[in-house]
């Protein structure tokens, strides 16, 4: 089971750079770079292979009816849910389907299936450059089950908006001012993962700091902290 301090870290928004306009499907879309999702999965969770891990299915290649190839694979994304064997399940591989190994160890959460997809580019490796893609379009859609992104999928935020948005009432959030915008779990997040994480807070900090339960005192805490690391 999730903490809440792991719930909020996992929901908490995204600074813009993290964001890229999507065209691929004749419309624009938000997209989400996958090395911002895996950090935020080692953030919470610890290093992949220990904390968080992921496999995924063969590839297939898909030839659609306008003649265009796409490669697609299911991903299964399982985090490491307790040390005692008797809470969890045991890691997922694929052996012609999906199977629980059946020697364990038995402390991974049930797997979070989703399937990603790449068209075929140009370039001197397109079939490297989109199986990549597709296991990493895969595992982002995975992740977003647990709520990373979830502010982008709802169309709350757009690329090249600064900041993101509170859901309860529209304010920006993440510019780190002092003030009552600063009041909730979505607003502490957005300024760590904007402001203060690319200054070097450790995570660390901002866990101890979000729980404590006071959401304004933990934000002043953190605009100082930035204020202070600021060069």
């Amino acid at each position: 089971m999730l903490s809440d301090d792991q719930v909020r870290a996992l929901r908490a928004p995204f600074p813009a750079e993290a964001l890229s306009a999507d065209t691929s499907r004749g419309f624009e879309l938000t997209s989400i770079k996958a090395a911002y999702v895996i950090e935020r999965l080692n953030d919470v969770f610890g290093t992949c292979g220990v904390g968080w891990r992921y496999v995924h299915a063969p590839f297939e290649v898909l030839v659609t009816g306008d003649e265009r190839t796409e490669i697609l694979t299911e991903v299964a994304l399982q985090f490491r849910v307790s040390d005692d064997e008797q809470r969890g399940t045991g890691p997922v591989d694929w052996h012609e389907g999906w199977r629980v190994r059946t020697d364990g160890p038995w402390h991974w959460s049930e797997p979070i299936l989703a399937t990603g997809g790449h068209g075929l580019g140009r370039g001197g490796a397109p079939f490297t450059d989109a199986r990549k893609s597709a296991v990493t379009d895969g595992l982002t859609k995975a992740a977003s089950v647990l709520g990373i992104g979830h502010q982008v999928f709802k169309g709350l935020v757009r690329a090249g908006e600064a900041g993101s948005r509170d859901e309860g009432n529209g304010r920006s959030g993440g510019n780190g001012k002092r003030g009552d915008e600063y009041v909730d779990a979505t607003a502490f997040w957005s300024l760590y993962n904007g402001k203060a994480k690319p200054l070097g807070v450790p995570i660390e900090t901002a866990k101890d700091l979000a729980g404590r339960g006071d959401w304004a005192a933990a934000c002043r805490a953190l605009a100082d902290m930035i204020t202070q690391v600021t060069p």
